[in-house]
């Protein structure tokens, strides 16, 4: 059981482009492999804001709410946020966790990775979030009580 613990004896995974970030972030997680994601946002899309490359300021507070639930857990981003590293740790969750979401956006965002995380924990998970609770792209709160 040994791989189990390190997740040493299984090849990284390599994936390309920002489609999907938090479904690959938990997998990984429950698989306890390691990933690699390239090209995230490599090139300014059209329409984007002005300097719009690499991760989103929401990915980036759903990478560091990541590293409150998982114990161990390494992420490593390039200087550009174009390339991330992720191995995982220890799923251990945990009460009293605040997490500030930010206003790009909402906390569904936010909310819906950790429902998929939260049986396999080894503590209960108790979150507050901080943010909006509803936007456009995400499902509201209201939805998901």
């Amino acid at each position: 059981l040994g791989w189990l613990r390190s997740g040493e004896c299984q090849p990284m995974l390599h994936f390309s482009g920002a489609e999907d970030l938090r479904q690959r972030v938990v997998l990984a997680t429950l698989a306890r492999r390691q990933i690699r994601i390239t090209g995230i946002r490599a090139e300014a899309v059209a329409g984007a804001e002005e300097g719009a490359v690499g991760l989103s300021d929401a990915e980036a507070s759903f990478l560091r709410l990541v590293e409150k639930v998982v114990d161990g857990c390494e992420i490593a981003i390039n200087e550009t946020g174009t390339e991330l590293r992720y191995r995982p740790g220890i799923l251990v969750g945990g009460a009293g966790l605040v997490h500030d979401c930010g206003k790009a956006r909402g906390v569904g965002y936010f909310v819906e990775p950790l429902l998929a995380l939260a049986p396999f924990a080894k503590r209960d998970l108790q979150i507050t979030f901080r943010g909006l609770t509803n936007h456009a792209h995400d499902v509201g709160v209201d939805v998901l009580r």
